[in-house]
């Protein structure tokens, strides 16, 4: 689904939204300052951040369990109502005395009665939970628990699904199916999700779109694409796992550094700055000697690799810059992430050129 395209219209807005949790002793205590973003039907939106940054107490000003201290939390214009709200808690809060039906049929206990028992078989179906409709939830796998625990939030039929960190409990190799089976149940059932979440690659599995926040701010709204392809400052840009950060001045609309003359044509002269380079930017090949280091087209800087850490997918490769060409250049500790397993264990100096696309600048404030 595309976010926010013309067909999709605004489920819930958010606007200039302040709170605090010390505002009835009104201490200059901010948890959220200046929130602002639409909500669209049917779109996954995560929050994502670090631990304290704002993510559960925007979670909870959305759900209505507490009251902003400024700013409105409401439907759209023209529209008579607020979305109908479901949460999935961290803990996933099932009734551990209640059967699989039982837990189903208690978020349906203001439904009509007549038709209460086909909706709790549309849920078990949905989940694929139908020969575990009388097991009680401790007899549940992790991931049936996890899509019980969702379609219990569903079986009222709300507009919008809030889900704090439900992943958070599963070890790592059920966790990316949980979510994935989450996700299906979800698309099928056509809301809105909002999901909380510190985990990067987490969010950019689920989301369509990512509002990024920092100390009660939100940084950054996009697509995973558009966040991490084009972050808006260097929070942005480290958020997403392991960088390097170097730091220069603009001299001549690019900046020296120890790994190559990098390009800074939206920068004045003398401005300093903070350099982001991603690991995947750093494209490590064996030494040649007969490459010209100062023809453009080949720049291209030299390093010693001193630790590799295989990960499965892929290897981090620790190097330390070693400046055959140009011996005023410091020497740095730097990471590349390569695919696959880095076998090279032949050269003692390789050659390390960079991926323009995968580089950042911003100023040094």
């Amino acid at each position: 689904m595309s976010p926010h395209a013309p067909e999709q219209e605004i489920l819930l807005k958010i606007d200039d939204v302040n709170f605090s949790y010390a505002q009835k002793q009104k201490k200059a205590l901010g948890v959220l300052k200046h929130i602002s973003l639409d909500i669209y039907q049917g779109e996954f939106l995560c929050l994502l951040g670090p631990s304290g940054c704002g993510k559960t107490t925007l979670l909870r000003l959305i759900a209505g369990l507490e009251d902003p201290a400024h700013g409105m939390i409401s439907a759209p214009d023209g529209h008579a109502s607020a979305p109908k709200v479901g949460m999935v808690f961290q803990d996933l809060a099932l009734f551990p005395h209640m059967s699989v039906r039982g837990n189903i049929a208690y978020a349906l206990r203001r439904y009509p009665r007549k038709d209460k028992q086909a909706r709790i078989d549309e849920m078990l179906t949905l989940a694929g939970l139908c020969d575990k409709g009388d097991a009680a939830p401790h007899e549940l796998s992790g991931g049936q628990k996890q899509r019980l625990a969702v379609v219990r939030a569903l079986a009222a039929a709300p507009d919008l699904i809030l889900m704090d960190e439900p992943f958070a409990a599963q070890d790592a190799g059920r966790r990316s199916k949980i979510r994935d089976d989450v996700m299906h149940i979800l698309r099928k059932a056509g809301v809105a999700a909002v999901l909380v979440t510190h985990d990067p690659e987490e969010a950019m599995q689920f989301a369509d779109r990512l509002a990024i926040l920092n100390d009660g701010k939100i940084e950054q709204i996009g697509t995973p694409h558009d966040v991490y392809s084009h972050p808006k400052n260097a929070f942005v840009a480290s958020f997403f796992g392991d960088v390097n950060v170097l730091k220069g001045q603009v001299v001549q609309g690019c900046v020296r550094t120890s790994i190559g003359n990098i390009p800074a044509p939206d920068f004045s002269d003398g401005t300093y700055v903070n350099i982001i380079i991603r690991p995947e930017a750093l494209k490590l090949s064996a030494h040649t000697p007969d490459i010209d280091h100062n023809q453009p087209e080949y720049e291209h800087a030299h390093v010693r690799v001193s630790e590799r850490k295989y990960l499965g997918r892929s290897t981090l490769v620790h190097m330390d810059t070693h400046d055959i060409d140009h011996k005023d250049h410091d020497t740095i500790h730097i990471h590349a992430r390569v695919p696959g397993a880095f076998l090279d264990t032949r050269h003692d100096v390789h050659d390390i050129f960079l991926d323009q696309s995968q580089i950042f600048i911003f100023e040094d404030c």
